[in-house]
C-alpha cells in the first residue's frame, strides 16, 4: 500500500454498500492495482462520478446507453448467426440462397455496432 494521501478535510460520514461476489472483486482489483484501499477506492470513484463534468445522471445514462447498445448488438448478431447457419446449409446442399448478401450485410451492421459500443466502453 501506498502511504494515505490526507484530504483536507476528513471524510467523517459512512454509508453501507451492497456488491455482488463479482462487483467486490473487480473493485478489489481496481483498488489493488491504484494501491489504495477498497473503502478509499470507492469513495474517490463516488466522488468523481458525483462531481463530473455534465453531472452523474448524464455520465450513468452514457454508461447504461452503451452496455444497452452492446446488449442489442450481441442478439441481433445471434440471429443473424442462424440465418447465415441456414444459408450455410442451403449452399452445402446445392441449393440457393438468395437472402445471403442480406444476411451477410446484417452480419456486418451488427458487428460495426458491437465494435463501436466495445470501443466507447474501452476509451472509459
Amino acid at each position: 500500500m501506498r502511504p494515505r494521501l490526507r484530504q483536507s478535510q476528513q471524510r467523517d460520514c459512512v454509508r453501507s454498500i451492497r456488491l455482488t461476489t463479482d462487483e467486490l472483486a473487480d473493485v478489489q482489483r481496481a483498488a489493488t492495482t491504484m494501491g489504495m484501499r477498497v473503502a478509499g477506492f470507492l469513495a474517490d470513484a463516488a466522488v468523481a462520478v458525483a462531481r463530473a463534468q455534465n453531472g452523474p445522471h448524464t455520465w450513468l445514462m452514457d454508461q447504461r446507453t452503451v452496455v444497452e447498445e452492446l446488449m442489442r448488438g450481441s442478439a441481433q448478431l445471434a440471429r443473424v448467426g442462424n440465418n447465415l447457419n441456414q444459408v450455410a446449409k442451403a449452399l452445402n446442399s446445392g441449393g440457393d440462397a438468395p437472402y445471403a448478401e442480406d444476411a451477410i450485410a446484417r452480419v456486418l451492421r451488427a458487428a460495426a455496432r458491437v465494435e463501436a459500443a466495445a470501443t466507447e466502453i474501452a476509451k472509459r
